[in-house]
């Protein structure tokens, strides 16, 4: 099969032939017909801390096409979706467990497309988990660092879905967009202080926080924009619990493969919420896996609004 490898550390990925992966008795098989760019793609190729060679990419969509004899969930033909960490998803083939809430999977509709189903898992859960644990209701008031990006834009609807007033920062020129998904109050993080336009539109602070883009030492200017007794979150681990609990703020740093949200229900989830027309997937570009090297480039530069899509088969 054809995929896409990372040899040594420090390459960017390239297209490669290697054996097709073969199931052992609780294994599925899937023929990737969609896979899903995340930054944790070119974030987990740049560490170079995994055995190599590995097969880049995690989220997938595509047809089951072999079972280990102990499989009982799935049935070669079906379509199904989810998170390959262990055997990679930038390929013609991945390999799952039938049941690992590391690594969930769950059938697709007939009514819900390939590339919505690859987009949806990693960006799409890491939203839900973050929105669960703000605990984010009828009233409420978000503010989502990152607004327009895929966390940001899942956890947008997803706020507004549950009643909360949302406010979101991105580039200038993504005011419109953000706006379509949800966002009330926009602010442009290139046009001005973010902090000093937060405080001004909601004097008194703003009940959460979702953070995607911010390190550990500009995370920490959001103690100015939060109420006492406020929640924040942070996607990629930045927040300093013990320093917000200091300024009367609950902070959590989510790792969605180890929170209830990454499982076969969180999936379910995701789709029972686009199927209804309460998420709708934005799909920022689609390229054939040769070009997964420049998509994930593209991905690194920071300016994809939505999601970015490789197409397999």
């Amino acid at each position: 099969m054809k995929a896409v490898i990372v040899e040594h550390r420090g390459d960017r990925g390239s297209l490669c032939e290697v054996p097709t992966p073969v199931p052992a008795s609780h294994d599925v098989l899937i023929r990737v017909t969609a896979a899903g760019i995340n930054p944790m793609d070119w974030k987990i190729r740049e560490r170079g801390d995994r055995p190599m060679p590995f097969v880049l990419g995690q989220d997938f969509a595509g047809v089951v096409s072999a079972t280990g004899d102990r499989v009982t969930k799935y049935r070669e033909g079906e379509r199904v979706f989810g998170i390959a960490r262990e055997h990679g998803a930038y390929a013609e083939y991945t390999l799952v467990p039938e049941d690992d809430r590391t690594q969930p999977i769950a059938k697709i509709p007939d009514d819900v497309g390939d590339a919505d189903a690859a987009a949806l898992p990693t960006a799409g859960l890491t939203a839900l988990a973050s929105i669960d644990v703000l605990r984010l209701g009828q009233g409420t008031t978000l503010l989502v660092l990152g607004a327009t990006g895929g966390v940001g834009s899942f956890a947008v609807q997803m706020a507004r879905d549950r009643g909360a007033r949302v406010a979101g920062t991105a580039r200038a020129v993504n005011e419109q967009f953000a706006k379509s998904l949800g966002v009330d109050e926009f602010v442009a993080y290139d046009r001005g202080d973010v902090v000093e336009a937060v405080r001004a539109l909601y004097p008194d602070g703003v009940d959460a926080v979702l953070d995607v883009v911010d390190d550990s030492d500009e995370i920490k200017r959001m103690a100015d924009v939060v109420r006492a007794e406020g929640r924040l979150v942070s996607t990629i681990r930045a927040a300093d619990v013990d320093w917000f609990a200091q300024r009367n703020i609950a902070a959590t740093n989510i790792a969605m493969a180890q929170t209830p949200q990454s499982s076969h229900a969180g999936l379910r989830t995701l789709l029972g919420m686009f199927e209804q027309g309460r998420l709708r997937v934005v799909i920022a570009g689609e390229r054939p896996l040769a070009e997964a090297a420049e998509a994930l480039e593209q991905s690194k530069s920071g300016s994809v609004d939505g999601k970015l899509v490789l197409t397999v088969a």
